[in-house]
């Protein structure tokens, strides 16, 4: 008899936003593009995923994802010991800082008793619907918590075309 079990999400993620100043949207763009192609041509050694809000304020979320404090040490070192990443990373930085106002950083960690349905995984579902609260319930997503008890929650969404 073969159990299946679901996959489990990685326990800590981290959530870095940039808050655009007015106007900044396309400038902020371009500099987020070369990052990109840096980061794929000088082996940026770890995933993260970029994402916008459909609605609200301009600002872009930058989501990254560790099993343990020790990978996140690893990819810090990893990160730290690529000379060439760091200076291209450090300038397109430094041109970036103009257009953002004070970046937000947190992180949380899974809290698997409340989460509820396919876990999220990175990278997957055409849409991903976040819900902020400070709730102590179950709710259909993947539960991280801060140490201040705010809780994210992500769920994975797709649409079907209708014919």
């Amino acid at each position: 008899m073969q159990i299946l079990t679901q996959p489990h999400p990685r326990q800590i993620l981290q959530i870095y936003r940039d808050r655009l100043k007015p106007g900044s949207h396309a400038a902020y763009g371009e500099i987020e593009r070369d990052i990109a192609l840096a980061c794929a041509k000088l082996e940026f050694p770890h995933s993260y995923l970029a994402i916008e809000p459909l609605t609200g304020p301009g600002e872009v979320w930058f989501l990254n994802r560790w099993e343990s404090e020790a990978e996140q040490e690893r990819v810090a070192d990893d990160y730290a010991k690529n000379a060439p990443l760091v200076e291209a990373l450090g300038e397109m930085g430094k041109r970036k800082a103009s257009l953002i106002l004070e970046p937000v950083e947190v992180f949380a960690r899974c809290r698997r008793e409340l989460n509820r349905g396919t876990p999220w995984d990175m990278g997957l579902g055409r849409f991903l619907v976040i819900t902020v609260t400070k709730a102590e319930r179950e709710v259909d997503g993947t539960v991280f918590e801060t140490p201040d008890g705010t809780k994210f929650v992500m769920l994975a969404a797709s649409t079907r075309k209708r014919s």
